[in-house]
């Protein structure tokens, strides 16, 4: 099923469990998010069985609601479920129960039953929940119960577990409309770190009349449709997927308007906001994804977004310079999974990744660069981004090693994008973005005179400038990594993302040589972010055959109808659902691809636009 979010709170329709933004429970590698019980998942009873009277049911993504309507003998029944995108601490349900007109006599006098149930599942083993306590709120009987997380996810950076209350309101078993009457019955969840707000919200989500709550949320989404978007025309097919992308992006994504100050947010994992209670789901963890997949769309479309999704590494720095300092570093570096407090939490199943995915590191920086790019935002620069870029460059000027056989600086120990080769040096895709993190240093050190004090601006830009970067002349190709054996198997991209986004310089016969190398190695169940990028970089070479052939391998087999749920693996394997990475890198296609959009430091461009396949027209929108 589809989610429902509004980047404060999130659900999976029919769901029994809520999640909320920044409360995770479990120690360092155990941390995911915490399960809220779904004292929001009501049940039409009829759909719950076998019953005569089929339910339909429909995703609206420019309203972000779900809807259930039942067609019975007497009535019509439509359930609404949404996230409210001003409440931003309510999960609603709204039931509309409308009789119809009939002339049976043996109806006279009678009223119109609608059987439901409260499905909110078993307690949580996340959070430390009280017996549920009733009180009586002007009228209504509303439940609430507070708790605690069960254990910190770093007692050093969170010495105590998070308080969390939820308000909700009772249920009852069946709902009672008059035979000829019409009413709207609306029920709410309200989840939050604080008792107060928690309870406030209820309160004034409940004093609401049912259509202006819900003309309130309508509105909050219409704004957000307005200062962004993708439109195309002549493949709805097509449409339908990216303004479902779009949908469940947002929905992660915290309201530009709330009716109580929101908290400061915990980031965009590779699930979003619905999902990340398990392994699978990956834990509601950060990784690059979110730089490298979801953010360049995001920038693009809602700058104001992108810069959010920044500021989650700017709240976290402070713990990424002691992850340095413990490996025997300077700067920040970044761990490959974060969560609360910016601690490593990768799984202690996978050491591997957390010890040598560093070129974590040099995507946020080159986020950064982007953003710059973008917006000429220079205020953000004195708000964190100089310390972010200067002590990025210098995590990497710590790791970089002269090599006084070759002259060249040195990476080693690290792994690249590609997860089935570890430990290795000189990874093309590490050290091309560790030397823009270093080349991005110099470029702002005018604007950020403060940071360097007796440095030399000019000296990351010597080490970017003399790091090894490999190149087999013969064959006219970048081998992944130093010793790379020719033929081996890759799991995804990564030689490849030279070309995009990281648009690193090369000969046009090199560039098409990555990219019919690594095609041919690629693993057949790898993510679809691999054939986005490979998209792209046929569009860039004009081969818009081989360009379509691989657009459509990017996303046809990942998308789960019939809400356009995106799934890690391709059909009939599934992995993780709500896969906003491969979501992420599909928008790409159509940005950067087949709108011809690249972001220089010092210019936009817009090089062969064209249709993708079988639309008659095509439009990016966005909001700087």
């Amino acid at each position: 099923m589809p989610s429902i979010g509004n980047g404060h709170i999130a659900a999976n329709v029919f769901g029994d469990t809520v999640y909320m933004n920044g409360l995770y429970n479990g120690h360092k590698g155990e941390s995911h998010r915490a399960r809220i019980p779904n004292w929001a998942n009501i049940r039409l009873n009829s759909t719950l069985t076998r019953h005569p009277f089929s339910p339909v049911y429909s995703l609206n993504t420019k309203e972000g609601v779900f809807k259930v309507r039942v067609d019975r003998e007497r009535s019509i029944v439509t359930q609404m479920i949404y996230a409210h995108r001003y409440y931003t601490r309510a999960l609603i349900n709204q039931i509309k129960v409308d009789s119809k007109t009939h002339n049976d006599p043996s109806f006279i006098h009678h009223e119109i039953w609608v059987a439901i149930s409260l499905m909110p599942g078993p307690d949580s083993k996340d959070v430390a929940f009280q017996n549920p306590v009733p009180e009586i709120i002007n009228g209504r009987t509303i439940w609430s119960s507070c708790g605690q997380t069960w254990e910190s996810e770093d007692t050093t950076y969170q010495p105590m577990p998070v308080d969390v209350c939820a308000y909700w309101t009772s249920v009852p078993d069946h709902l009672v409309v008059p035979q000829h009457g019409s009413r709207i019955f609306t029920f709410a969840m309200t989840a939050d770190k604080n008792r107060t707000v928690a309870k406030e919200e209820l309160i004034k989500v409940l004093q609401e009349d049912g259509e202006k709550l819900y003309e309130k949320h309508v509105e909050e989404w219409q704004k957000l449709y307005l200062e962004g978007g993708i439109k195309i025309e002549g493949n709805l097919k097509l449409a339908k997927i990216v303004h479902g992308i779009w949908y469940y992006f947002l929905s992660s994504l915290p309201s530009a308007k709330s009716y109580q100050p929101l908290d400061r947010f915990y980031g965009l994992s590779p699930t979003g906001l619905a999902t990340g209670g398990t392994f699978e789901d990956y834990e509601g963890h950060n990784f690059w994804d979110t730089e490298t997949w979801m953010f360049p769309s995001i920038l693009l479309l809602y700058p104001r977004y992108a810069k959010t999704l920044i500021q989650y590494r700017l709240d976290t720095a402070y713990v990424a310079a002691e992850l340095a300092k413990l490996t025997g570093h300077k700067g920040y570096r970044f761990p490959w999974e974060s969560a609360y407090t910016g601690v490593e939490v990768t799984q202690p199943c996978c050491p591997l990744v957390a010890e040598f995915q560093q070129h974590i590191s040099g995507c946020i920086s080159f986020a950064t660069r982007q953003y710059l790019a973008t917006t000429r935002d220079e205020e953000w620069l004195k708000q964190g981004g100089c310390a972010i870029v200067t002590h990025i460059a210098d995590f990497w000027a710590s790791r970089a090693i002269i090599n006084y056989t070759t002259g060249l600086y040195d990476i080693e120990n690290v792994m690249g994008p590609d997860e089935d080769h570890s430990n290795v040096s000189n990874s093309v895709f590490t050290n091309v973005v560790a030397g823009y993190s270093l080349y991005l240093a110099q470029y702002v050190s005018c604007l950020c005179k403060d940071y360097f004090m007796a440095k030399d601006p000019d000296h990351w830009a010597d080490i970017a400038w003399s790091l090894a970067l490999p190149y087999d002349e013969a064959l006219d190709y970048h081998p992944q990594f130093e010793g790379y054996p020719r033929g081996e198997e890759i799991k995804q991209a990564d030689a490849v993302l030279l070309g995009f986004p990281l648009q690193y310089k090369m000969n046009v016969s090199t560039r098409a040589n990555d990219l019919s190398y690594y095609e041919s190695v690629t693993r057949s169940d790898g993510p679809a972010m691999t054939w986005s990028m490979h998209t792209i970089g046929h569009l860039q070479l004009q081969d818009n055959v081989k360009a379509a052939e691989l657009f459509n391998k990017s996303y046809q087999s990942y998308v789960r109808e019939p809400f356009k749920v995106w799934s890690e693996l391709q059909r009939p394997d599934i992995g993780a659902m709500n896969f906003f990475t491969g979501m992420g890198g599909f928008l790409q296609t159509l940005i950067f691809g087949y709108a011809g959009i690249s972001i220089h430091l010092d210019r936009l461009e817009i090089n062969w636009p064209q249709l993708p396949p079988e639309a008659t027209r095509f439009k990016v929108k966005g909001n700087s």
